[in-house]
C-alpha cells in the first residue's frame, strides 16, 4: 500500500468512526470503489484506530479526565464513590462489558459479513436507525443517565461490529431513545468507543510490529485519521444539538443502492 492510499483510508475512516455511517463499512466500500481488491492488512485497522482515538482523546479531554479521576478517588473513598466523577466512570465501565462480550464471543462469525453486499445492507439498516432515532429527551446530566442505559447502549455498540452497521449511530440512537439529552448522548458514546479502542490497539499491536509494514504508510493513515476524525466530531456534536442526527440517513441508503446496482451489473 503506497502513500497516498494510506492517507485516502485514513480520511474515510476519520470521517466514518465518529459520523454515524459505519468506518468498517466504509473501508470495505473504499477497497471495492477503488479497485483497490477486497481485503485490507491488519495494520490498517491498527492505524486508523490509533489516529481517532486520539481525536476522541483530545476533544473529550475533560471527560476522560473527570473519568479517570473518578476512577481513582471512588477507589479509596466512599465520598468519591458518590461523586458525579466515578458515576460517569462506572457507567463507561457498565457500557463496555456487554461490548467486549459480545465482540470476542461473535466476531468471528460478523467477519463473514464483511462483504460488499452484506455491508450496503448493514448500511440500509443503519440509516433506518438513524432516521427513526428521536431528537433526544429530558436527561441532561451524568446523574440521570442509568446503568440500564449504559449497558443497552453496550450491546448495540457490541452488534456494531458488524461491518456496516455504525458504532457511533447504534450507541448514540440508542441513547437518545432512552432520553438522553443530545449533548451528553454522543459524550457517553465516545467514551464507551475509548475503551474499545484502546483494547483493538493493545490486542493488535504486536501482530502489525511483527508485519513488516512500511512506517511511512502506517503514520500518514494515523495523522489522517486524526485530523478528519476530529473535525467529524466537531460537526456531530453540532448536528447533535440542531436535531440534525437523522441527515445522514439518504446519504446511506444512496451509498448501499449505488454499490448494490454496481454489484449487479459488474
Amino acid at each position: 500500500m503506497d502513500l497516498l492510499q494510506a492517507i485516502i483510508l485514513g480520511v474515510v475512516q476519520g470521517l466514518t468512526e465518529f459520523l454515524p455511517v459505519s468506518s468498517s463499512g466504509h473501508l470495505v466500500l473504499a477497497n471495492y470503489h477503488f479497485g483497490w481488491g477486497s481485503e485490507l492488512p491488519l495494520w490498517v485497522a491498527f492505524a486508523t484506530n490509533t489516529g481517532t482515538l486520539f481525536a476522541v482523546l483530545v476533544y473529550l479531554r475533560a471527560d476522560v479526565a473527570r473519568a479517570i479521576r473518578g476512577t481513582f478517588t471512588g477507589l479509596v473513598s466512599a465520598e468519591g464513590r458518590r461523586s458525579d466523577d466515578w458515576r460517569l466512570a462506572m457507567l463507561v465501565l457498565a457500557g463496555s462489558i456487554p461490548t467486549a462480550v459480545i465482540g470476542l464471543a461473535l466476531r468471528p462469525v460478523f467477519e463473514h459479513l464483511n462483504a460488499i453486499v452484506p455491508v450496503s445492507i448493514a448500511l440500509v439498516v443503519t440509516g433506518i436507525v438513524l432516521w427513526t432515532a428521536p431528537k433526544g429527551g429530558p436527561k441532561d446530566t451524568i446523574r440521570s443517565l442509568t446503568f440500564r442505559d449504559a449497558v443497552l447502549a453496550g450491546i448495540a455498540q457490541g452488534l456494531a461490529v458488524i461491518p456496516g452497521i455504525s458504532r457511533s449511530g447504534a450507541t448514540i440512537a440508542l441513547l437518545l431513545w432512552r432520553g438522553a439529552a443530545p449533548g451528553i448522548a454522543p459524550r457517553l458514546s465516545f467514551l464507551m468507543y475509548l475503551v474499545v479502542s484502546f483494547g483493538v490497539a493493545i490486542l493488535g499491536a504486536d501482530e502489525v510490529l511483527s508485519s513488516g509494514i512500511t512506517w511511512g504508510p502506517l503514520l500518514g493513515m494515523t495523522v489522517a485519521s486524526f485530523v478528519v476524525g476530529y473535525g467529524a466530531l466537531v460537526i456531530l456534536f453540532a448536528l447533535l444539538r440542531r436535531g440534525r442526527f437523522r441527515v445522514f440517513a439518504p446519504y446511506l441508503w444512496a451509498v448501499a443502492a449505488l454499490t448494490l446496482v454496481r454489484v449487479a451489473f459488474a
